[in-house]
């Protein structure tokens, strides 16, 4: 490390402090990584540790282990998975047992990085770890989208244990997580939110024109219009910009929108400013009382969309002026609005950017790359970015960073094009859709045009944004289709934090929704932590699969790809090249077995040998087999028999063996 590593100096104090006289704290046991010796004491999956004592060996532990790792310049997509994290959550923990649950941290994350190296992880993407709003709050906590600033980070995600350290700031606690990770060879994502902004974002008090506003009696019942000529969840492609803007209901929805508070009364807005400056007192909600008026909640972008509008956050004004092709079709004095075209500025841009707005944008993204020493960005909701706009981003990146992770948020897999000649290298894609309706017809759909793609796209069963897989179809759907997304060509196995224990609570259902509305906690908006204590968790089977993987690397790839018939309610899909064969083998069915015939499946290549198995109950691992008979919900791998691969069966029933006694 460097002499102005902010990791050393955190380890240096934790170390000055580890005979400090402090309470003792409780966590999960499974977080005990580095064999933690001098336990204080152990009960239903936890374990009592002084923590200063405890994080000091942690960290020797990490660093110990980075030996067995050099951080990467540019990653090897093809041999990657990736972790998606909510901080605040991910270690969110009862420590003190009072009853409280605290807010993960920065520092505590740390904790988790072996286990995340256990799973295979090499991209620690996190979920917006900025300064957010508390004013309209969803939930208990608000949601960390509804980013107030994009230069300050969340202070609940400072660490009390650090308070000691003079001059040590929170942006350094970042930096020192950062590094963590770059020890272990794990690049680091963060989400930027360059279309979004709180409704009291800190921009609005030097520019309330960056934002755009609605008279506040507006507020109650606000919604993007309906148009019933039109289907549910259609795109606003220019063939239908005649029929939504003619429409009655988006005539009285325009009529909502105001003129921004220094354009609507100079006089009374230059008042209110100095107010704030004063007494520090909320600009927004002086505005509402004194003007009238309130920053526009935001919306989908989709006509018909069922999703309830984003009370805590509004858009960016990204354009000071309309886009031409809507011109005709609203009044000369109507106010700055938003519908379902203006929100796509890639397809409806203006001709005049608020570039003094891009400029912060990209100053932002330069700051969190010279400031935290960060690997890439998921860009959210990026692909209806201006292209000028995202393009100068990207170049930005790419001059500090050419080998920069960057992850559209593009929902579908027929936009991969798009999203690789944009700059992209990683897309979110349609797994998420696919696992929210598992046919056979849907899956290998999906599996067909996988092969195909320009870019890497997310391997995953969940998302933050959806249900979790577990309260799709239980434990077992789950691990089967962790079979599933470890082995898919140009697909990055993908853990939504808390996927590796079975976690049921979701982080949010904005996707793919199964509680039919309604009003469950989420982590996104309340209060809850990962149930890290579960005794059969996902994480040995991640960690078995990641293993598997590595090596086979030389035959998962899309050339050597293909799908296998198969009968009703079961998908096939393998590699071959040359002697070798890898076949995975997936049933559907939630209560009856299937009988795959392998001779059939892959002609030529029985007898196959069991490499791997979903199951938390059978044994079939090392078995050579013709026929297979696959129980509910079960996944298995098989592998061409030849010595080379017995060896590795071997290996493989070690590792059941192991599993079930666990």
């Amino acid at each position: 490390m460097s002499n102005d590593s902010k990791l050393r100096l955190v380890q240096d104090y934790l170390s000055s402090h580890k005979d400090k006289d402090v309470e003792p704290i409780w966590i999960p046991a499974v977080w005990n990584e580095c064999q933690y010796e001098r336990v204080l004491f152990a009960k239903e999956g936890e374990i009592c540790v002084h923590p200063y004592d405890f994080m000091t060996e942690h960290f020797k532990y990490l660093d110990k282990l980075s030996w067995r790792y050099l951080l990467k310049e540019r990653t090897n997509l093809d041999d990657s998975a990736i972790y998606s994290a909510l901080v605040r959550y991910s270690t969110a923990w009862d420590y003190n047992h009072d009853g409280t649950t605290e807010s993960g941290t920065f520092l505590r994350f740390c904790i988790l990085l072996p286990l995340l190296k256990r799973m295979g992880i090499n991209i620690l993407y996190m979920l917006p770890v900025n300064q957010y709003s508390t004013l309209n709050l969803k939930g208990d906590i608000g949601s960390p989208y509804a980013v107030q600033s994009l230069f300050r980070l969340d202070q609940n995600l400072h660490d009390s244990l650090l308070d000691g350290m003079d001059n040590f700031t929170i942006h350094d606690e970042l930096g020192a997580l950062v590094e963590a990770c770059h020890l272990l060879d794990i690049k680091t994502v963060v989400d930027f939110i360059p279309r979004v902004t709180a409704k009291n974002s800190e921009f609005i008090a030097e520019h309330p024109d960056w934002v755009y506003w609605i008279k506040t009696d507006a507020l109650e019942g606000f919604a993007p219009p309906s148009i019933p000529e039109l289907g549910f969840f259609e795109e606003c492609t220019p063939d239908k910009l005649e029929l939504v803007y003619r429409s009655q209901e988006t005539e009285a929805f325009l009529r909502k929108f105001s003129q921004p508070p220094n354009e609507l009364n100079p006089v009374i807005w230059q008042q209110l400013r100095e107010r704030v400056a004063r007494t520090g007192e909320e600009i927004l909600t002086l505005v509402e009382q004194e003007l009238g008026i309130t920053t526009s909640p935001a919306h989908s972008d989709w006509i018909n969309d069922v999703q309830p509008i984003w009370t805590d956050i509004t858009f960016l004004r990204l354009y000071k002026d309309f886009s031409p092709q809507v011109r005709h079709l609203i009044s000369p004095d109507q106010a700055p609005f938003v519908l379902f075209d203006t929100i796509k500025c890639n397809d409806y841009p203006g001709e005049e950017p608020n570039l003094e707005l891009w400029d912060v944008l990209e100053q932002a993204v330069r700051f969190n790359l010279e400031t935290y020493g960060i690997d890439g960005f998921r860009i959210d909701i990026g692909h209806v970015l201006p292209t000028p706009l995202l393009t100068r981003i990207f170049d930005t990146i790419k001059e500090i960073n050419p080998n920069a992770i960057l992850i559209s948020e593009d929902l579908f897999n027929r936009n991969h094009k798009k999203a690789a000649s944009t700059g992209y290298n990683i897309m979110l894609g349609s797994g998420w859709n696919v696992m929210t309706q598992m046919t056979k017809d849907n899956l290998v759909a999906y599996l067909e045009e996988l092969p195909e793609l320009n870019i890497h796209v997310f391997a995953c069963a969940e998302t933050a944004d959806t249900p979790r897989i577990t309260s799709r179809g239980g434990v077992e759907v789950a691990r089967m289709t962790a079979v599933f997304n470890q082995f898919l060509p140009n697909a990055i196995p993908y853990v939504t934090t808390g996927y590796e224990m079975n976690e049921e609570q979701p982080l949010n259902c904005g996707l793919g929704d199964n509680t039919n509305g309604s009003d469950i906690p989420r982590a996104f908006f309340n209060v809850l932590k990962i149930n890290w204590t579960n005794p059969a968790p996902l994480l040995p089977l991640l960690a078995e699969l990641s293993d598997f993987k590595k090596d086979w690397l030389e035959l998962v790839k899309p050339d050597n790809f293909f799908v296998a018939e198969s009968p009703d309610g079961t998908v096939l899909y393998g590699y071959m090249r040359g002697d070798l064969t890898m076949l995975c083998c997936f049933n559907l069915n939630a209560d009856a077995s299937s009988e795959i015939d392998l001779m059939a499946a892959v002609p030529g290549r029985g007898p196959m040998t069991v490499a791997l198995d979903s199951s938390l109950t059978t044994g079939s691992i090392g078995q050579s087999l013709d026929n297979l008979l696959l129980a509910p919900n079960q996944a298995v791998v098989l592998v061409s028999n030849n010595s080379q691969l017995k060896e590795r069966g071997c290996y493989a029933e070690e590792q059941q063996r192991t599993r079930l006694m666990a």
